[in-house]
């Protein structure tokens, strides 16, 4: 039976051309499945940073970093 955690090198090293029609099956497969959890992985962090940003925007930091920055300019430029 097939394990894709012991198994992939097998395909990973092998050259396609020396493959039969299964093994280029498989590597294909394992190519998909590759790229789905790069896919998955990818989507967790967006999402990740997604909630980060809200968190950030909801707790009103921004708006006080905001209203800091500006209470700087305008007393440098009072100055």
């Amino acid at each position: 039976m097939f394990n894709p955690f012991k198994d992939h090198e097998l395909y990973a090293n092998k050259d396609p051309r020396d493959m039969s029609l299964d093994e280029l099956r498989m590597l294909l497969l394992i190519k998909r499945q590759d790229l789905q959890l790069e896919w998955n992985e990818f989507q967790g962090k967006v999402k990740f940073w997604q909630r980060v940003g809200r968190t950030i925007k909801q707790s009103g930091i921004l708006d006080r970093i905001k209203e800091g920055f500006q209470s700087y300019q305008s007393n440098r430029n009072s100055d």
